[in-house]
């Protein structure tokens, strides 16, 4: 006996669980300001002589194995800062309404970008040949990665190096975030994406995620910054709790 359609049988499918990771693209003039100021940094040409790459060596805050990260700190015009921190708070606030339309939190929680912190400072990461950042997670509610530099060798090893063009994972300077069970049938705990140069992830802070090494000779750069919850943050002065004021408070 074999199944027959059933007319008007309706079947859904759910993905209920698990954290949502947004991608977006930020600007040109971003994408200036954070390349430009970062390698005038690296350089020692940077206009504000109190920071260099000593003063800026960012690398016992982070998890990465990499030679050379830096924090922007003193590193922007009053000007930048500001532009920098519209740009990027406005799109972590939308990355709260879309956690709210995939169905992974309430209305109540979706956040204006007056409404989202910006922790500081920002950093950047230089990873060359043979680098690697290990699986961690960040501080804060929310944390995004953007990319300043990717060159075209690290497509290229993954499509055509012998170490890679066989495997089902190809992922040489790749970023993996990792979720749940990794083994569970149906379901996938990992999510591996390509760097593209411009583009932007925002995700929950406290994901798990890394980036692996490639062994091209080339070099890799990227910015990252974490960003919190004001709201919560005044609630949780307050003593209100998670379900925030009463109505009649």
């Amino acid at each position: 006996m074999t199944p027959k359609e059933v007319k008007g049988r309706n079947i859904n499918w759910h993905t209920p669980f698990g954290p949502v990771i947004m991608e977006s693209t930020i600007s040109d003039e971003l994408h200036e300001i954070l390349l430009r100021r970062a390698d005038q940094l690296r350089m020692g040409t940077h206009p504000n002589k109190d920071i260099n790459t000593e003063t800026n060596d960012y690398r016992e805050r982070l998890a990465g194995c990499l030679s050379e990260e830096y924090s922007y700190k003193g590193a922007f015009t009053k000007e930048e800062d500001a532009f920098v921190e519209a740009e990027l708070t406005w799109l972590a606030a939308h990355y709260t309404n879309s956690a709210f339309q995939a169905h992974k939190i309430k209305k109540r929680m979706v956040r204006q970008p007056n409404e989202i912190i910006m922790q500081r400072p920002l950093w950047v990461n230089y990873m060359k040949s043979g680098e690697w950042n290990p699986s961690h997670g960040h501080t804060g509610k929310i944390s995004c990665v953007t990319y300043l530099r990717v060159p075209k060798e690290i497509d290229e090893e993954n499509e055509k190096g012998s170490h890679t063009n066989k495997s089902n994972t190809p992922s040489a300077g790749r970023i993996e975030w990792s979720f749940g069970n990794v083994g569970m049938s149906y379901s996938s705990g990992g999510y591996i994406r390509t760097p593209v140069e411009k583009s932007i992830f925002f995700f929950p802070a406290q994901l798990s995620h890394q980036v692996y090494p490639f062994k091209a000779n080339t070099e890799r750069v990227s910015m990252s910054v974490n960003f919190d919850d004001k709201i919560d943050l005044e609630h949780a002065l307050q003593g209100i709790g998670e379900r925030g004021p009463k109505k009649n408070d």
